[in-house]
This record gives structure tokens, sequence and C-alpha cells, in this order.
């Protein structure tokens, strides 16, 4: 008993052009993980008291200080945003066939 063998099978994927495939991906996840750092600093700077925008938003939290927390909020928010808009261009350049109309 033969079995057919598939198309695929033909042609072995070399590493390239597997890398190649690979790229959009990839590109995508190490930007798109920029608000997960940003957010990840905050509970590693309030854990070991380290001094930076984690510890001081915390503080300002305790203390009410409504304008220092928006200021921390903002930050954060246009980190998230300046990462997913770099991610944006990068896959635009990468790939020919997205466009932005």
């Amino acid at each position: 008993m033969t079995c057919p063998r598939p198309a695929a099978a033909a042609r072995p994927t070399t590493v390239p052009s597997a890398m190649t495939r690979a790229a959009l991906p990839r590109t995508s996840f190490k930007t798109f993980t920029l608000g997960a750092l940003v957010s990840g600093s905050f509970i590693v700077e309030i854990i070991f008291s380290w001094p930076g925008l984690g510890r001081i938003t915390l503080d300002a939290i305790l203390q009410q200080d409504q304008y220092l927390v928006m200021g921390a909020v903002l930050m954060a928010s246009l980190v998230l945003i300046i990462g997913n808009l770099i991610a944006d261009l990068l896959l635009a350049i990468a790939d020919p066939r997205i466009s932005y109309d």
C-alpha cells in the first residue's frame, strides 16, 4: 500500500525562508509587549522599593494626588501608544500587502 506524497514535502523549508515568514508575528509581538514591560516595571519597583514611576504613582494614589496620578497614567499610555504605532509602521514596511488608506 502506498500513500500519496504531499506537495509540501517535495520542497523542504529552509531556515532563511522560515525566518522571513516568522518576521511579521515576531515584530508585532515584540512591540506590543511594551505595555506589559511598563506594567511589570511598576510591580517590580513597588515590591523592591526602587525609585521610579511605579513607586511615585503608588505614593500619589495613597496621598490622593490626582494630578500626579493623571501624569503617570498619561506617561504609561503614551508609551503604549507609541509602541503600537512603531509596531504598525514596522509591519507596513515589512509586508507590502499592508496598506493604511
